[in-house]
Protein backbone atom coordinates (compact mmCIF):
# COMPACT_ATOMS: atom_id res chain seq x y z
CA UNK A 1 0.00 0.00 0.00
CA UNK A 2 2.30 2.31 1.15
CA UNK A 3 4.74 1.34 -2.34
CA UNK A 4 1.65 2.30 -4.16
CA UNK A 5 1.43 5.56 -2.69
CA UNK A 6 5.00 6.46 -3.01
CA UNK A 7 4.42 5.07 -7.04
CA UNK A 8 1.29 7.38 -7.38
CA UNK A 9 3.30 10.68 -5.49
CA UNK A 10 5.96 9.81 -7.85
CA UNK A 11 3.98 9.81 -11.30
CA UNK A 12 2.28 12.93 -10.25
CA UNK A 13 5.59 14.61 -9.77
CA UNK A 14 6.70 13.88 -13.19
CA UNK A 15 3.59 15.20 -14.53
CA UNK A 16 4.07 18.28 -12.59
CA UNK A 17 7.34 18.91 -13.75
CA UNK A 18 6.31 18.18 -17.19
CA UNK A 19 3.59 20.55 -17.26
CA UNK A 20 6.24 23.29 -15.72
CA UNK A 21 8.63 22.48 -18.49
CA UNK A 22 5.94 23.17 -20.78
CA UNK A 23 4.43 26.24 -19.06
CA UNK A 24 8.16 27.41 -19.08
CA UNK A 25 8.82 26.95 -22.57
CA UNK A 26 5.27 28.65 -23.83
CA UNK A 27 6.32 31.44 -21.51
CA UNK A 28 10.05 31.89 -22.90
CA UNK A 29 8.14 31.73 -26.19
CA UNK A 30 5.58 34.41 -25.84
CA UNK A 31 8.55 36.33 -24.25
CA UNK A 32 10.56 35.67 -26.93
CA UNK A 33 7.87 36.19 -29.29
CA UNK A 34 7.28 39.98 -27.37
CA UNK A 35 11.06 40.63 -27.95
CA UNK A 36 10.67 40.24 -31.38
CA UNK A 37 7.76 41.87 -32.33
CA UNK A 38 8.97 45.16 -30.12
CA UNK A 39 12.38 45.17 -31.88
CA UNK A 40 10.57 44.84 -35.55
CA UNK A 41 12.43 41.75 -36.01
CA UNK A 42 11.68 39.06 -39.08
CA UNK A 43 13.48 35.37 -39.19
CA UNK A 44 15.83 35.19 -42.17
CA UNK A 45 16.19 31.46 -43.17
CA UNK A 46 18.77 30.13 -45.35
CA UNK A 47 19.16 26.99 -47.94
CA UNK A 48 22.76 26.79 -48.51
CA UNK A 49 21.87 23.78 -51.27
CA UNK A 50 25.64 25.08 -52.60
CA UNK A 51 27.24 24.06 -49.37
CA UNK A 52 29.88 27.35 -49.52
CA UNK A 53 30.83 29.95 -47.22
CA UNK A 54 28.37 32.69 -46.45
CA UNK A 55 28.84 35.99 -44.96
CA UNK A 56 26.17 38.48 -44.06
CA UNK A 57 26.22 41.75 -43.97
CA UNK A 58 24.12 44.99 -43.16
CA UNK A 59 23.97 47.79 -45.98
CA UNK A 60 24.10 50.88 -44.97
CA UNK A 61 24.28 54.34 -46.78
CA UNK A 62 26.25 53.43 -49.48
CA UNK A 63 29.03 50.69 -50.86
CA UNK A 64 31.10 51.46 -48.37
CA UNK A 65 28.90 51.31 -45.35
CA UNK A 66 28.72 48.29 -44.18
CA UNK A 67 29.12 45.68 -41.21
CA UNK A 68 29.45 42.22 -41.40
CA UNK A 69 27.00 40.62 -38.92
CA UNK A 70 29.01 37.81 -36.74
CA UNK A 71 26.04 36.38 -35.38
CA UNK A 72 24.72 34.68 -38.47
CA UNK A 73 25.41 30.65 -37.83
CA UNK A 74 25.13 30.18 -41.80
CA UNK A 75 21.72 28.69 -41.27
CA UNK A 76 18.81 30.98 -39.44
CA UNK A 77 18.59 34.57 -37.82
CA UNK A 78 16.35 37.10 -36.69
CA UNK A 79 17.10 40.22 -37.98
CA UNK A 80 15.84 44.09 -37.26
CA UNK A 81 14.66 46.24 -39.80
CA UNK A 82 16.62 47.37 -42.45
CA UNK A 83 18.66 46.35 -45.54
CA UNK A 84 20.81 43.34 -45.32
CA UNK A 85 22.93 40.94 -48.19
CA UNK A 86 24.16 37.39 -47.82
CA UNK A 87 27.82 37.07 -50.09
CA UNK A 88 28.82 33.27 -51.52
CA UNK A 89 31.98 32.50 -52.89
CA UNK A 90 32.22 29.48 -55.37
CA UNK A 91 34.87 28.88 -57.57
CA UNK A 92 36.35 32.23 -57.88
CA UNK A 93 32.86 33.97 -58.37
CA UNK A 94 31.03 36.00 -55.77
CA UNK A 95 27.10 35.63 -55.82
CA UNK A 96 25.33 38.20 -53.26
CA UNK A 97 21.54 37.79 -52.49
CA UNK A 98 19.69 41.10 -51.21
CA UNK A 99 17.61 40.46 -47.82
CA UNK A 100 15.70 43.79 -47.56
CA UNK A 101 13.28 43.90 -44.00
CA UNK A 102 10.36 45.65 -43.79
CA UNK A 103 9.47 45.04 -39.90
CA UNK A 104 8.35 42.21 -37.64
CA UNK A 105 7.43 38.98 -39.50
CA UNK A 106 7.36 41.21 -42.63
CA UNK A 107 8.82 38.75 -44.88
CA UNK A 108 7.14 37.12 -47.82
CA UNK A 109 7.60 33.39 -47.23
CA UNK A 110 5.48 31.45 -44.19
CA UNK A 111 5.33 32.65 -41.13
CA UNK A 112 6.64 36.28 -42.19
CA UNK A 113 10.03 34.63 -42.58
CA UNK A 114 12.56 35.60 -45.69
CA UNK A 115 13.70 32.25 -46.97
CA UNK A 116 17.27 33.04 -49.14
CA UNK A 117 18.26 29.79 -51.33
CA UNK A 118 21.92 29.38 -52.38
CA UNK A 119 22.49 27.64 -55.60
CA UNK A 120 25.85 26.78 -57.58
CA UNK A 121 26.35 29.77 -60.26
CA UNK A 122 26.09 29.18 -63.66
CA UNK A 123 29.26 27.59 -65.30
CA UNK A 124 27.84 28.95 -68.56
CA UNK A 125 27.80 32.58 -69.62
CA UNK A 126 25.91 34.49 -72.66
CA UNK A 127 27.69 34.82 -75.50
CA UNK A 128 28.77 38.13 -76.56
CA UNK A 129 28.19 39.98 -79.65
CA UNK A 130 31.90 41.78 -80.16
CA UNK A 131 35.10 39.83 -78.74
CA UNK A 132 35.98 43.52 -76.01
CA UNK A 133 32.76 43.20 -74.45
CA UNK A 134 32.48 42.58 -70.93
CA UNK A 135 30.81 39.42 -69.71
CA UNK A 136 27.62 39.13 -68.57
CA UNK A 137 26.53 39.93 -64.71
CA UNK A 138 24.51 36.93 -63.25
CA UNK A 139 21.60 38.35 -60.57
CA UNK A 140 20.44 34.47 -58.90
CA UNK A 141 17.28 34.21 -58.02
CA UNK A 142 15.21 35.35 -55.25
CA UNK A 143 13.05 37.90 -53.53
CA UNK A 144 13.81 41.52 -53.63
CA UNK A 145 11.82 44.59 -52.59
CA UNK A 146 10.14 46.71 -55.67
CA UNK A 147 8.67 49.95 -55.17
CA UNK A 148 9.12 52.97 -53.65
CA UNK A 149 10.11 52.99 -49.98
CA UNK A 150 8.51 56.68 -49.61
CA UNK A 151 5.16 55.48 -50.53
CA UNK A 152 4.63 52.69 -47.32
CA UNK A 153 1.76 51.15 -49.98
CA UNK A 154 3.82 50.58 -53.14
CA UNK A 155 6.91 48.40 -51.68
CA UNK A 156 6.08 44.42 -51.88
CA UNK A 157 8.35 41.41 -52.43
CA UNK A 158 8.86 40.01 -56.22
CA UNK A 159 10.46 37.00 -56.81
CA UNK A 160 12.29 36.29 -59.82
CA UNK A 161 14.31 33.66 -61.28
CA UNK A 162 18.25 33.91 -62.15
CA UNK A 163 19.24 35.96 -64.98
CA UNK A 164 22.14 38.10 -66.75
CA UNK A 165 22.72 41.73 -67.32
CA UNK A 166 24.76 43.52 -69.53
CA UNK A 167 27.19 45.38 -67.21
CA UNK A 168 26.95 48.59 -69.80
CA UNK A 169 24.31 49.98 -71.61
CA UNK A 170 24.24 48.51 -75.55
CA UNK A 171 26.97 51.06 -77.57
CA UNK A 172 26.87 52.11 -80.85
CA UNK A 173 29.15 49.68 -81.56
CA UNK A 174 26.94 47.13 -81.21
CA UNK A 175 23.56 48.48 -82.36
CA UNK A 176 25.48 48.95 -85.78
CA UNK A 177 26.24 45.91 -86.56
CA UNK A 178 22.63 45.55 -86.23
CA UNK A 179 22.09 48.63 -88.71
CA UNK A 180 24.31 47.19 -91.13
CA UNK A 181 23.39 43.51 -90.89
CA UNK A 182 21.68 42.10 -93.81
CA UNK A 183 19.39 40.24 -91.42
CA UNK A 184 19.18 43.12 -88.89
CA UNK A 185 17.01 46.71 -88.89
CA UNK A 186 15.92 46.15 -92.68
CA UNK A 187 14.70 42.28 -91.86
CA UNK A 188 10.55 42.76 -90.83
CA UNK A 189 10.73 39.23 -88.94
CA UNK A 190 13.06 41.53 -86.51
CA UNK A 191 10.13 43.65 -85.70
CA UNK A 192 6.82 43.94 -83.82
CA UNK A 193 3.76 44.41 -86.28
CA UNK A 194 3.71 48.24 -84.60
CA UNK A 195 7.16 48.29 -84.86
CA UNK A 196 7.49 47.57 -88.66
CA UNK A 197 4.29 50.33 -89.23
CA UNK A 198 6.87 52.93 -87.34
CA UNK A 199 10.34 51.71 -89.54
CA UNK A 200 8.00 52.01 -92.60
CA UNK A 201 6.90 55.57 -92.33
CA UNK A 202 9.89 57.01 -89.60
CA UNK A 203 13.29 57.42 -90.48
CA UNK A 204 15.71 55.60 -87.81
CA UNK A 205 18.02 58.75 -86.07
CA UNK A 206 20.11 56.35 -83.80
CA UNK A 207 23.84 57.66 -82.57
CA UNK A 208 24.80 54.41 -84.25
CA UNK A 209 24.32 56.05 -87.85
CA UNK A 210 26.99 58.81 -86.81
CA UNK A 211 30.50 59.66 -88.26
CA UNK A 212 33.36 60.80 -87.25
CA UNK A 213 32.59 64.17 -89.80
CA UNK A 214 29.11 64.42 -87.59
CA UNK A 215 29.08 67.37 -85.04
CA UNK A 216 27.73 65.29 -82.40
CA UNK A 217 30.10 62.51 -83.26
CA UNK A 218 32.27 63.22 -79.64
CA UNK A 219 29.55 63.37 -77.59
CA UNK A 220 27.43 60.78 -78.55
CA UNK A 221 28.51 58.85 -81.91
CA UNK A 222 31.69 57.37 -80.57
CA UNK A 223 31.81 53.33 -80.96
CA UNK A 224 31.82 52.54 -76.72
CA UNK A 225 29.66 55.11 -76.25
CA UNK A 226 25.57 53.91 -75.42
CA UNK A 227 23.45 54.12 -78.35
CA UNK A 228 20.82 57.33 -77.96
CA UNK A 229 18.53 58.14 -80.52
CA UNK A 230 16.67 55.02 -80.09
CA UNK A 231 13.07 54.20 -80.01
CA UNK A 232 11.41 50.83 -77.93
CA UNK A 233 10.57 49.69 -81.35
CA UNK A 234 14.79 49.78 -82.44
CA UNK A 235 15.44 48.24 -79.06
CA UNK A 236 13.19 45.64 -78.73
CA UNK A 237 14.07 44.65 -82.91
CA UNK A 238 17.62 44.58 -81.90
CA UNK A 239 16.92 41.91 -79.01
CA UNK A 240 15.18 39.69 -81.60
CA UNK A 241 18.21 39.98 -83.92
CA UNK A 242 20.52 39.13 -80.98
CA UNK A 243 18.79 35.99 -80.04
CA UNK A 244 18.89 34.82 -83.86
CA UNK A 245 22.16 35.96 -84.45
CA UNK A 246 24.11 34.35 -81.23
CA UNK A 247 21.43 32.81 -79.19
CA UNK A 248 22.33 29.46 -80.89
CA UNK A 249 18.87 28.65 -79.55
CA UNK A 250 19.88 28.26 -76.08
CA UNK A 251 19.84 32.04 -75.38
CA UNK A 252 16.95 34.52 -74.98
CA UNK A 253 18.56 38.52 -75.42
CA UNK A 254 15.42 40.77 -74.42
CA UNK A 255 15.31 44.22 -72.74
CA UNK A 256 14.71 44.07 -68.73
CA UNK A 257 11.06 43.91 -67.21
CA UNK A 258 10.37 46.74 -65.04
CA UNK A 259 11.49 44.31 -62.10
CA UNK A 260 14.37 42.93 -63.65
CA UNK A 261 15.76 46.42 -64.17
CA UNK A 262 14.66 47.72 -60.64
CA UNK A 263 16.50 44.55 -58.73
CA UNK A 264 19.54 45.19 -60.57
CA UNK A 265 19.43 48.54 -60.29
CA UNK A 266 19.02 48.76 -56.56
CA UNK A 267 22.17 45.77 -56.02
CA UNK A 268 22.09 43.80 -53.05
CA UNK A 269 21.90 46.65 -50.55
CA UNK A 270 18.65 47.70 -51.60
CA UNK A 271 20.17 51.54 -52.45
CA UNK A 272 17.28 54.00 -53.72
CA UNK A 273 20.18 55.14 -56.61
CA UNK A 274 22.54 52.83 -58.49
CA UNK A 275 25.43 53.45 -55.57
CA UNK A 276 23.82 55.44 -52.96
CA UNK A 277 20.75 56.46 -50.46
CA UNK A 278 20.76 59.73 -51.19
CA UNK A 279 22.00 62.20 -53.67
CA UNK A 280 23.45 64.91 -51.94
CA UNK A 281 26.68 67.39 -53.31
CA UNK A 282 29.03 64.42 -51.94
CA UNK A 283 27.47 61.43 -53.89
CA UNK A 284 26.39 63.90 -57.29
CA UNK A 285 30.19 62.64 -58.85
CA UNK A 286 28.92 59.35 -58.38
CA UNK A 287 26.66 59.30 -61.24
CA UNK A 288 27.08 61.10 -64.88
CA UNK A 289 24.65 63.61 -63.99
CA UNK A 290 26.05 66.98 -65.32
CA UNK A 291 22.78 68.45 -66.44
CA UNK A 292 25.01 70.19 -69.16
CA UNK A 293 24.32 69.91 -72.40
CA UNK A 294 27.56 71.37 -73.95
CA UNK A 295 29.59 69.19 -72.44
CA UNK A 296 32.66 68.01 -74.81
CA UNK A 297 31.20 64.34 -74.16
CA UNK A 298 27.89 63.95 -72.86
CA UNK A 299 27.58 59.96 -72.46
CA UNK A 300 30.47 57.92 -71.01
CA UNK A 301 31.54 55.23 -72.81
CA UNK A 302 32.53 51.16 -72.28
CA UNK A 303 36.66 52.18 -71.91
CA UNK A 304 36.27 55.45 -69.87
CA UNK A 305 33.77 54.17 -67.24
CA UNK A 306 36.04 51.86 -65.17
CA UNK A 307 38.21 55.15 -64.55
CA UNK A 308 35.76 57.53 -64.23
CA UNK A 309 32.83 55.79 -62.39
CA UNK A 310 32.19 52.93 -60.05
CA UNK A 311 29.42 49.52 -60.72
CA UNK A 312 27.16 48.74 -58.19
CA UNK A 313 27.91 45.77 -56.01
CA UNK A 314 26.48 43.32 -58.28
CA UNK A 315 29.08 44.96 -61.14
CA UNK A 316 26.67 46.95 -63.20
CA UNK A 317 27.67 50.46 -64.31
CA UNK A 318 25.16 53.55 -64.48
CA UNK A 319 21.93 52.25 -62.99
CA UNK A 320 21.47 55.96 -62.20
CA UNK A 321 22.60 58.31 -64.75
CA UNK A 322 24.18 58.36 -68.19
CA UNK A 323 21.04 57.08 -70.34
CA UNK A 324 17.70 56.64 -69.73
CA UNK A 325 17.15 52.92 -70.28
CA UNK A 326 13.71 51.25 -72.00
CA UNK A 327 12.70 48.76 -70.27
CA UNK A 328 10.49 46.08 -71.94
CA UNK A 329 7.42 46.75 -69.33
CA UNK A 330 3.77 48.66 -70.34
CA UNK A 331 3.12 50.87 -67.89
CA UNK A 332 0.83 49.24 -65.21
CA UNK A 333 0.21 50.06 -61.63
CA UNK A 334 1.83 47.55 -58.56
CA UNK A 335 1.03 48.34 -54.88
CA UNK A 336 0.80 45.71 -52.00
CA UNK A 337 -2.55 45.48 -52.66
CA UNK A 338 -2.29 45.11 -56.86
CA UNK A 339 1.34 43.34 -56.69
CA UNK A 340 3.73 43.10 -59.74
CA UNK A 341 2.70 40.35 -62.26
CA UNK A 342 5.04 39.40 -64.55
CA UNK A 343 1.95 39.08 -66.85
CA UNK A 344 0.85 40.78 -70.46
CA UNK A 345 2.80 43.59 -69.46
CA UNK A 346 6.09 42.30 -70.76
CA UNK A 347 4.41 41.01 -74.17
CA UNK A 348 6.05 42.44 -77.16
CA UNK A 349 2.80 43.11 -78.86
CA UNK A 350 0.87 44.91 -76.09
CA UNK A 351 -0.53 48.17 -76.46
CA UNK A 352 0.71 51.20 -74.29
CA UNK A 353 3.37 53.06 -72.80
CA UNK A 354 6.97 51.70 -72.05
CA UNK A 355 8.55 52.35 -68.83
CA UNK A 356 11.89 53.88 -69.01
CA UNK A 357 14.37 54.17 -65.85
CA UNK A 358 17.30 55.23 -64.46
CA UNK A 359 17.27 59.04 -65.51
CA UNK A 360 20.44 60.53 -67.78
CA UNK A 361 23.49 63.00 -67.88
CA UNK A 362 20.04 65.34 -68.87
CA UNK A 363 17.81 64.83 -66.11
CA UNK A 364 16.32 67.97 -64.60
CA UNK A 365 16.27 67.03 -60.99
CA UNK A 366 17.14 63.92 -58.78
CA UNK A 367 13.76 62.30 -59.03
CA UNK A 368 14.28 60.85 -62.71
CA UNK A 369 17.38 59.67 -60.94
CA UNK A 370 15.69 57.49 -58.26
CA UNK A 371 15.63 54.08 -58.89
CA UNK A 372 11.58 53.27 -58.31
CA UNK A 373 11.34 56.55 -60.28
CA UNK A 374 9.65 55.11 -63.50
CA UNK A 375 9.38 57.19 -66.49
CA UNK A 376 6.97 56.31 -69.69
CA UNK A 377 6.98 57.08 -73.32
CA UNK A 378 5.01 55.99 -76.22
CA UNK A 379 6.86 53.08 -78.16
CA UNK A 380 7.98 55.34 -81.17
CA UNK A 381 9.71 58.11 -78.74
CA UNK A 382 13.04 58.89 -79.09
CA UNK A 383 15.60 61.22 -77.52
CA UNK A 384 19.32 61.89 -77.28
CA UNK A 385 19.38 60.58 -73.58
CA UNK A 386 17.29 57.45 -73.95
CA UNK A 387 19.33 54.23 -74.77
CA UNK A 388 19.18 50.40 -73.53
CA UNK A 389 20.29 47.71 -71.40
CA UNK A 390 19.88 43.90 -72.18
CA UNK A 391 19.38 40.79 -70.46
CA UNK A 392 19.67 36.78 -71.25
CA UNK A 393 18.16 33.86 -70.29
CA UNK A 394 19.18 30.59 -70.61
CA UNK A 395 16.70 28.75 -72.94
CA UNK A 396 14.55 25.78 -71.42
Amino acid sequence: MKRTVLLRIAALCLVLAAVAVTVWRLTKEDLDEESRYKNGETEVVVSNLSRTSLTLFKAGRNLDDTAMVSAFDGKQIWLKQGNYFLKSGFEGRSSFFPIPLMGYRGGPDENGSLVVTIRQPPKEYPPRLLRDLPEFVFIPSGSFLLGNRVNPREPHYVWLTGFFVAPFEVSNAEFREFVDARDGFSNDTNWTNDGRRWKSTTLSHSTARLNENDTDYRRFGQPDQPVTWVSWFEANAYCKWLTRKIGNNRWLFALPTDAEWEKAARGPDNLDYALSMSISDNEVPLYNWKKNPDNPVTVVGIHDSPSHYHPNRYGLYHMTGNVVEWTQSVERPYSKQQPYADDERNLDNSTGLRTARGGSWYSASIAYLHVPYRDSFQPEHSTQDIGFRIVARPLP
